[in-house]
């Protein structure tokens, strides 16, 4: 039993090194050509460094999500996996309140009006506190019934990743990192309204 913990541990932790191995071939060049704007191309340079940073943030969702609240090594009464079991099991229950997404907003503004101002790689910290405002939003959003007539994939791959395959569809905010390291839903993947029920419906 321990020798097949050992290489759970190891094949966890290769398909991390992997995924981060992926994610900087592709954010490497971007950074270099983004650096390559910022003496005459001020405006494109500040753009793309902002969905730079957008898009480092909506990797650490799909790595913190896949490895760190779903992790099948880590010790299961750890807090980050317990709570995120308590969400699976009450998926209305968001703990994340209003106030607090109302003070991530205030943060996202207060650092794009600096990013502004100072005309510094600010930029790439406010495109990534972005991100991470937007996957709180989003996140409350897939728990909302309204949402699958605006993101109806996205809300399918929540759903698919809370009630019927927990080990897919990791991604929040996007899909493409579940495209890229392939962990869409595997096979015909059908949602049923008893399922859609308990999405949305279950109590406190």
């Amino acid at each position: 039993m321990g020798q097949i913990s050992i290489q759970q541990k190891q094949t966890e932790r290769l398909s991390q090194l992997q995924c981060f191995l992926v994610f900087f071939i592709i954010l490497l060049p971007l950074m270099y050509w983004v650096t390559q704007l910022k003496t005459n191309f001020r405006s494109p340079f500040h753009i793309f460094l902002f969905i730079s940073g957008w898009f480092s943030w909506t990797f650490i969702e799909y790595i913190s999500h896949r490895f760190w609240s779903h992790s099948k090594t880590s010790n299961k009464k750890n807090a980050v996996i317990r709570r995120h079991q308590h969400h699976h099991s009450h998926p209305t229950d968001i703990k994340v309140t209003g106030r607090q997404r109302l003070v991530m907003s205030i943060i996202a503004a207060l650092l794009i009006v600096f990013s502004i101002l100072l005309d510094n790689y600010l930029t790439f910290l406010a495109g990534f506190w972005m991100g991470i405002f937007w996957f709180f939003q989003m996140h409350y959003f897939l728990h909302q019934s309204w949402v699958k007539k605006v993101f109806p994939q996205l809300l399918k791959y929540h759903i698919v990743h809370h009630c019927r395959q927990p080990d897919r569809c990791f991604g929040i905010s996007t899909i493409w990192w579940d495209k890229v390291f392939g962990t869409i839903p595997s096979g015909k993947t059908s949602v049923s309204q008893r399922i859609i029920e308990f999405y949305f419906n279950h109590p406190h």
